[in-house]
């Protein structure tokens, strides 16, 4: 990767040797576009580190990948900018750790010189960026000794001639990132396990207004159905009242009109009746009523209240 893309880039480890670009390229878009990722093979065998490159297309995605680091099937993994791990590793190099970043104890100090050897042998040490075959360094040319010998090392220094002592404290450093980052993933998981547990009340309250929900919807059907049958009810009771009244009103507008004829009739007949009166102004014989009828006055009088009644 370019050195233009270093600040888009990240660094990852504690992958298992199965993983695919593919896996890591879909475990890393949760955080953005990621435009390339690298497995890290050994030079030699070309097998699986466990750690990659990733390369986003910003950079603030690559640090919001730092910020909260994803998990896989063997836990959280351990990303950091490639930067960061690049520094970290030179610095690990320079005082006798290995590949990626973590230190080692110098092993013990040379044994001296005896059987006539004529140098020290040195371990190889590994150069080089990462990806590239490591050329081991040249042996150093031997000390002279007073037995014919090589000189052995000053006691109490490495193999690269820094004391116990210094890289106990580069140990214990790795210790204390190791147990900061440790403490870090604990308290990312309890945040996780809090909001998982968020989430599920949220997801039962939701259920419980669904059902509520739902049944308001049924009970406000009951009630439509209700509303419609007592529509229908009424609306069948109101069409008979309607033509029950309907009858009756035809029956008395009948009755009606029959009185209506009867009183024509008897208004003819108090015409006839006045009709029929002499001329002279003659009272009307004796026994006979006003109209030229016969019967007592009582009688008359009585059908003359009559006609007047109607």
């Amino acid at each position: 990767m370019s050195d233009e893309s270093e600040p888009r880039t990240v660094y990852a480890k504690s992958f298992s040797k199965g993983t695919t670009e593919d896996a890591v390229k879909q475990l890393f878009s949760a955080f953005g576009s990621v435009r390339r990722v690298r497995l890290r093979r050994e030079a030699a065998t070309n097998a699986f580190r466990g750690s990659v490159y990733v390369e986003f297309k910003k950079e603030e995605e690559a640090r919001a990948a730092v910020a909260r680091p994803p998990s896989n099937s063997a836990g959280p993994l351990t990303v950091m900018m490639k930067a960061d791990y690049e520094r970290r590793k030179a610095n690990a190099t320079s005082s006798g750790g290995t590949r990626d970043g973590s230190e080692t104890r110098a092993g013990s100090a040379a044994t001296g010189g005896g059987g006539g050897s004529s140098s020290q042998k040195r371990p190889r040490h590994r150069l080089g960026t990462e990806g590239a075959a490591a050329s081991p360094l040249p042996p150093p040319p031997p000390l002279p000794s007073s037995h014919g010998g090589a000189a052995p090392e000053p006691a109490g220094r490495g193999v690269h001639g820094f004391s116990g002592a210094e890289d106990g404290v580069a140990v214990r450093a790795l210790e204390e990132q190791l147990r900061r980052e440790k403490e870090d993933s604990q308290r990312l998981y309890a945040r996780l396990a809090e909001a998982q547990q968020r989430a599920s009340e949220a997801a039962n309250r939701e259920a419980a207004a669904n059902a509520k929900l739902l049944a308001k919807e049924v009970e406000i059907g009951s009630l439509k159905g209700e509303i419609t049958m007592l529509r229908t009810q009424g609306a069948a009771q109101l069409e008979r009242q309607t033509v029950a009244h309907k009858a009756r009103v035809t029956e008395l507008e009948a009755a009606l009109q029959q009185l209506k004829d009867k009183v024509l009739l008897m208004e003819r007949e108090r015409e006839q009746r006045k009709g029929s009166t002499p001329a002279n102004g003659a009272a009307p014989a004796p026994g006979r009523r006003a109209g030229g009828g016969t019967g007592t006055g009582a009688a008359g009088e009585g059908a003359g209240a009559s006609l007047d009644d109607l």
